[in-house]
């Protein structure tokens, strides 16, 4: 497994064991979604890539607080991890949303790329990069407009941010990743660097 600086990781039960993985350019260096059929492989993938170097991860569709524990024993501190947690049970079960939108903040190599989708066993995920606090709000507004079921925000995004993107939503769920106090530190340091590139 090839290094990146931040990765994104989504629970498909149908997904490889291996992870279904998409490497994007990112504002802070290389960036991988991943998706994963459960919480045991997701702590496989993220302890190899917090072995190789990764700065942050982010949990997202599919993981609850329970999902997410093995994933912060398996990054052992080694690298901070944030979790979305929808819901008191996640989304993985039959009420699970089919039609999930990420909306993350980008750089330009990968805001001139787009948004992707991705469809594991049925679940249908739309990542889509913004440039900015608008673009987020923006974002959310066409995802609800689209059908989406839930719209998870990037933890890099602004409560205030996410607040009008929960109203320019209507009544879809929107969400936002947040960091445990373990992780707070590192998440602090990787905004540092981040801002430091960017600037």
């Amino acid at each position: 497994m090839h290094a990146v600086d931040t990765m994104f990781v989504f629970l498909a039960a149908q997904a490889d064991p291996a992870g279904h993985r998409v490497d994007r350019p990112g504002p802070a260096g290389g960036t991988a979604y991943v998706w994963v059929p459960d919480a045991a492989a997701a702590a496989r993938v993220v302890a190899e890539q917090a072995r190789v170097g990764a700065g942050l991860v982010e949990l997202y569709r599919g993981f609850d607080l329970r999902a997410a524990e093995p994933v912060l024993r398996a990054a052992d501190g080694r690298v901070p991890v944030g979790v979305s947690g929808w819901g008191p049970a996640g989304t993985t079960g039959p009420d699970a949303p089919r039609d999930s939108v990420m909306i993350v903040g980008a750089g330009e190599r990968e805001l001139e790329l787009g948004p992707f989708t991705t469809d594991i066993g049925g679940l249908r995920t739309t990542v889509v990069p913004v440039g900015d606090e608008a673009g987020v709000e923006r974002a959310a507004a066409r995802a609800a407009a689209d059908g989406a079921d839930l719209i998870e925000l990037c933890g890099g995004t602004e409560l205030v941010t996410a607040a009008r993107a929960q109203r320019a939503a209507g009544g879809v769920p929107v969400v936002l990743v947040g960091w445990p106090f373990e992780s707070i530190t590192g998440a602090a340091a990787y905004r540092a660097a981040f801002e430091a590139r960017a600037n």
